[in-house]
């Protein structure tokens, strides 16, 4: 990742407003305005993805989510990969109470795991989430924090016609890009299964 730089960016937005150094655009509106776009394009498309770890403390169900972390999609306990589940699945779902989790929930930004933990350990937590760098975010997203940092500089400019077909142009791109690349379905239960391979010979 990294296609364009905060300093590139700034340049080809200057480019467009025709102004290659600051005057009535200040070179820290326009970096900021970046720092926005970033945050922005990772909210709205989930693009910019993490792995954190979240350590195991024994007798402990619940732990904070990682920072900055909008939508979990899975988790993994010493390379297993844990079952999604509901709060209300707890006690239910094994007789198993204690020891090395294989569950795991996100409620009211909480991750809990489930049997609660014995001993001190890791898990593995798969995710979409929040970033003010712009080269935090894939290659392909980058651009559109020019259309953004357009979208800005016109409103600034009281050029409202002008902002307004930037900031439709940004969003339907956004919209494109989030339905073609990332756009997950539901997992289903057969997605867990491992299929059986086995060759009946023929008689």
């Amino acid at each position: 990742m990294g296609f364009y730089t905060k300093a590139t960016l700034k340049t080809e937005i200057r480019a467009l407003l025709k102004e290659p150094t600051e005057l009535f655009f200040l070179d820290t509106e326009i970096e900021g305005w970046i720092d926005q776009a970033a945050v922005d394009i990772s909210m709205k498309t989930l693009c910019y993805e993490s792995i954190d770890t979240v350590t195991l403390v024994s007798g402990t169900i619940e732990y904070s989510v990682p920072t900055d972390t909008i939508k979990i999609y899975g988790c993994s306990n010493s390379n297993d990969g844990m079952i999604k589940i509901h709060p209300r699945n707890l006690a239910h779902i094994t007789e198993v109470t204690s020891g090395a989790p294989k569950y795991y929930y996100h409620f009211a930004d909480k991750l809990g795991f489930y049997p609660i933990a014995s001993a001190t350990g890791s898990v593995s937590v798969y995710s979409s989430k929040i970033t003010n760098d712009i080269t935090d975010i894939p290659d392909e997203y980058q651009p559109y924090a020019i259309s953004f940092g357009m979208w800005k500089a016109k409103l600034k400019d009281d050029k409202f016609s002008q902002a307004n077909a930037y900031l439709v142009q940004y969003l339907n791109s956004l919209i494109f890009h989030r339905q073609d690349l990332y756009e997950r379905g539901v997992d289903s239960k057969d997605m867990a299964k491992v299929p059986d391979r086995t060759v009946i010979a023929e008689k």
